[in-house]
């Protein structure tokens, strides 16, 4: 009783599923081409990324600050940094689901801890950062991850492939 009813719903069913799966089979193309078209150009990324990165740090990192100039040089070297990171995980990432190659995973995780890093520097400066008190996390930190970074990226030019 049971098949029966799943199959009579499965012919009621299945016509409009497929009219359906039909008339947004081109829109699914183009939205997948668009996807890959992103992805592919390295500018149009890059912009995309910086647009974003610049939008979440630009009212909790510049705009506090705007009256002071020199501050604003400051953050806005951090902020490249970030953006600049956070654009060379993601195409390190693309590459590494493409080739599979465990160099480029290293990679991706060495520019992983520099936006860490950099993250770390940029809450150093602004001045509401300073209610959160980790005197290593400070101090020590930043260094042992610019470690960590660098030997990722040695394990990633050094490692031999089998």
């Amino acid at each position: 009783m049971t098949n029966q009813t799943v199959h009579s719903m499965l012919k009621i069913f299945m016509p409009i599923y497929s009219l359906i799966i039909y008339r947004s089979y081109p829109a699914l193309q183009s939205a997948r081409g668009m996807k890959q078209a992103v992805m592919v150009s390295k500018p149009k990324l890059f912009l995309i990324i910086s647009a974003l990165t610049t939008a979440v740090l630009l009212p909790l990192a510049i705009l506090p600050h705007i009256d002071h100039p020199f501050f604003v040089y400051r953050v806005s070297l951090h902020m490249a940094s970030i953006i600049i990171s956070v654009f060379l995980i993601v195409v390190s990432i693309l590459t590494y689901r493409r080739t599979g190659s465990i160099k480029i995973l290293y990679t991706s995780i060495a520019f992983l801890s520099l936006l860490v890093v950099e993250s770390i520097f940029l809450l150093q400066i602004i001045d509401s950062s300073s209610r959160i008190m980790i005197p290593v996390a400070y101090r020590e930190l930043p260094h042992i991850l610019l470690l960590v970074m660098l030997a990722l990226f040695g394990l990633g030019v050094l490692r031999v492939a089998k």
